[in-house]
């Protein structure tokens, strides 16, 4: 009986183990991601910051998103109309809850083994914006990017957001400890 190399099988863990690490953390960006913007959505002060932003910024920023334009100017300008104390209040949303995913991810690990977890990355990644993807760290205006177009119920987006929201309540939850 023949037996093959460590050395050769040894890369093919490693590229499994680095797969399975950039796997998971496209998932957790996109169960952060995906949570954010819903609570970001739900707040009232963001609710209403966005119901007042003039209906033309929202128009360009939304029409540059679809025709693939130049968007960064459009959230630039959402960007300086936000208020500070909101904008910080996102990004300590969005420190809080990657923090949370952080101090629980060994224990979300077997959970995460769970295929329908997949789900998640295959409806992010199906469909093109202009934006970074939901599985990546998403920065500021990027998120403000996102949340212009939930607000605006982009045709293309808000679909997409509804089938993420149905598909975290599909998904395993972790068993209470007792």
């Amino acid at each position: 009986m023949r037996h093959l190399p460590k050395k050769k099988i040894k890369p093919r863990t490693i590229h499994a183990r680095k797969n399975n690490e950039d796997r998971e953390t496209k998932i957790i960006n996109v169960l952060c991601n995906t949570s954010l913007l819903l609570m970001a959505a739900i707040t009232e002060a963001f609710s209403e910051v966005f119901v007042n932003l003039s209906k033309e910024m929202m128009t360009a920023l939304t029409t540059n998103l679809e025709q693939g334009k130049n968007h960064r100017k459009s959230i630039d300008d959402l960007h300086t109309q936000l208020p500070k104390h909101l904008r910080e209040q996102l990004i300590t949303m969005k420190k809080d809850l990657a923090k949370q995913f952080s101090e629980k991810k060994q224990e979300l690990g077997p959970l995460l083994t769970d295929r329908r977890f997949d789900h998640g990355i295959t409806i992010v990644e199906r469909i093109p914006f202009p934006l970074p993807k939901l599985t990546k760290d998403l920065d500021e205006r990027s998120i403000l990017g996102y949340l212009a177009l939930l607000q605006a119920q982009d045709p293309r987006f808000t679909p997409m957001f509804q089938e993420l929201l149905e598909w975290m309540k599909t998904l395993p939850q972790p068993s209470d400890k007792k």
